[in-house]
């Protein structure tokens, strides 16, 4: 994916989650676009560009809630350069495999959050792990499997060892 089509991505991503998502609740839980989008974007890159994109999407969802300026963008950093380190190379390429990433993603990333919101009090993050994250992260994966499987339809282009498309 080209940059100019990631950052339109990204802008329309944040878009759709801060109006639509936001009214799809289930349960008070939402799915997160950004992570889904974050999983899709560094699955093929090299981890420096990993932490470049995922603290990208980071700070930009963090525009949105101002009060806590930063942890969202640490959160995607810290799960983009995992997954481009860990689950590039060892993934196969399943739907099951790429949403099941998605939920791990999603639980990680809802673990740091609640650290940095609740000053690293472990009864508040468990409660509020256990009530919201969990069902969020579920979400998350739900809304993957929709996403990949729509990619799934858009074959990429193929370069030929010559260099030819």
């Amino acid at each position: 994916m080209s940059v100019i089509r990631a950052i339109v991505a990204a802008f329309a991503v944040f878009i759709l989650q801060v109006t639509i998502v936001h009214r799809m609740s289930v349960l008070g839980a939402r799915p997160d676009l950004m992570l889904v989008l974050l999983v899709v974007l560094v699955l093929d890159r090299n981890p420096v560009m990993a932490i470049i994109i995922g603290f990208s999407l980071g700070f930009l969802q963090d525009l949105g809630n101002a009060s806590f300026l930063g942890m969202n963008a640490l959160a995607k950093s810290l799960i983009g350069y995992g997954i481009a380190r860990y689950a590039s190379g060892y993934l196969p390429e399943s739907t099951f495999f790429k949403s099941l990433l998605i939920l791990l993603a999603s639980l990680v990333s809802s673990i740091i959050v609640l650290n940095i919101m609740s000053t690293f009090n472990p009864l508040t993050v468990l409660v509020s792990f256990f009530r919201h994250s969990i069902l969020s992260a579920i979400y998350s994966a739900l809304a993957g499997v929709v996403v990949f499987l729509i990619l799934k339809l858009f074959p990429r282009r193929v370069v030929r060892s010559v260099g030819r498309y």
